[in-house]
């Protein structure tokens, strides 16, 4: 048996040669490293960890259509490239690979993260009045290093810092009890009164008395509410076929615009082509989609920049990154307060958004608090809204213009909403 030529060198080294001997031209490699410092803490407990993750993945097109392989070391992917080449593929042309050469900056320096479990236990009880206990905070602050080559001459590389966590909190009430998670991306040390508000909401709320709400009325969602929403219908900005329900274009009323733009997070995507704003709804007409080089291939356009990998265990695929709701004209979240004549204001989900877009139906489960007369008169421990997504995408009258992003696992935004009219049950 002879030896392919490079065999004795670093696998790092030979893996772009040996994937242009498969493939020429038509081959990427991808590699990434991640380390992060992560602190979970506890009444009376903390423990700090540190922890390291490396992953290879490779994709080419041989034989007349695409091939992946991934490794957690460049020496395994080198052997998992054989298993790559065995199975049959459908047949699919190759992408338009991109093309250029952008050299990573420096890594930024990791610390652990900062002690933060007693202010923000403090914030808790103090906004619940002791009826909410902060139980775990975890904090993990990291840094991700990422190159991508492929067989165009494509090689690009970047390194971010990133700070995220996962705050758990008790409330209670008389002999009831609910416990809360609340994951959240933020600033680095994460805000602590909104998070604490958030937890609150969540944990305390359902928790008053029952209370019937109104068979109708008004609807302003919390920017949580609002991002999650929105992200139960972000496929509909990734399908090469939008549900027949949005007829002529017409996604949304006039108030409405929705755009994606990760540029200031990463310079490029998952797959080397460069990060830009990507206007998807605008003033209520669905503008554009998100493509990544397959779709983009199969549909005749351009990628625009939403190749994302999940994980290097899986091939790019095309998804949102950063996608937002704004408006040409927002207005503050307190004035839509005032104009609430009769409704509800949801603060915080209490079960997952449900979302069937072929259907044309969402329904969302939330606690919140009923409003006349632009007044806060009293909890809603629950409630739930249910109907058209076409209907209430088109009755959004108004959004301020303080949106707040959260993972969703994408990074979703959303201001405070004001919908002119909901059925409630």
């Amino acid at each position: 048996m002879t030896k392919d030529a490079g065999e004795d060198a670093a696998p790092e080294r030979e893996l772009p040669g040996r994937l242009e001997r498969r493939a020429p031209g038509q081959w990427e490699l991808y590699r990434k490293t991640g380390e992060s410092w992560e602190l979970s803490a506890s009444p009376g407990f903390a423990r700090t960890a540190w922890r390291r993750e490396e992953g290879w993945a490779a994709r080419w097109w041989d034989r007349g259509g695409p091939r992946f392989a991934a490794a957690s070391s460049a020496e395994a992917l080198r052997a998992a490239l054989e298993d790559g080449a065995r199975y049959a593929v459908a047949d699919e042309p190759p992408p338009e690979w991109p093309t250029r050469v952008v050299a990573a900056p420096p890594a930024p320096a990791i610390e652990p993260p900062p002690a933060l479990f007693a202010e923000l236990a403090r914030a808790v009880a103090a906004s619940s009045r002791g009826e909410c206990t902060l139980v775990r905070l975890t904090l993990r602050r990291g840094t991700t290093r990422e190159r991508i080559e492929n067989g165009a001459g494509l090689d690009v590389a970047l390194a971010r810092a990133a700070c995220d966590g996962v705050a758990t909190a008790v409330g209670r009430r008389g002999g009831r009890a609910r416990e809360v998670r609340v994951a959240f991306q933020a600033a680095d040390p994460p805000p602590i009164d909104p998070l604490a508000r958030r937890l609150c909401d969540a944990a305390v709320l359902p928790l008053e008395e029952p209370a019937a709400p109104p068979a109708r009325g008004q609807w302003l969602l919390d920017p949580a509410v609002g991002a999650a929403l929105l992200a139960g219908l972000a496929p509909v900005f990734t399908s090469e076929r939008p549900p027949v329900w949005i007829a002529r274009g017409s996604l949304a009323s006039p108030e409405v615009s929705i755009a994606d733009d990760a540029s200031g997070d990463s310079p490029f995507d998952g797959e080397g082509v460069a990060s830009r704003r990507v206007l998807l709804v605008d003033e209520g007409r669905l503008a554009a989609g998100l493509y990544d080089l397959r779709t983009a291939r199969r549909t005749g356009r351009a990628s625009t920049g939403h190749g994302v990998r999940p994980s290097f265990r899986s091939p790019p695929g095309a998804r949102p990154r950063r996608l937002f709701f704004e408006t040409s004209s927002p207005r503050p979240a307190a004035e839509l307060l005032a104009s609430v004549t009769r409704g509800l204001y949801a603060s915080a989900l209490t079960a997952p958004v449900r979302v069937d877009l072929a259907e044309d139906r969402f329904e969302v489960e939330f606690t919140g608090v009923s409003v006349i007369a632009g007044r806060a008169r009293g909890p809603i421990p629950g409630a739930r809204a249910s109907g058209r997504i076409s209907e209430l995408l088109h009755r959004v009258r108004a959004l301020s213009g303080d949106v707040q992003f959260f993972p969703m696992p994408f990074a979703a935004g959303a201001p405070t909403i004001l919908v002119e009219r909901a059925n409630f049950d």
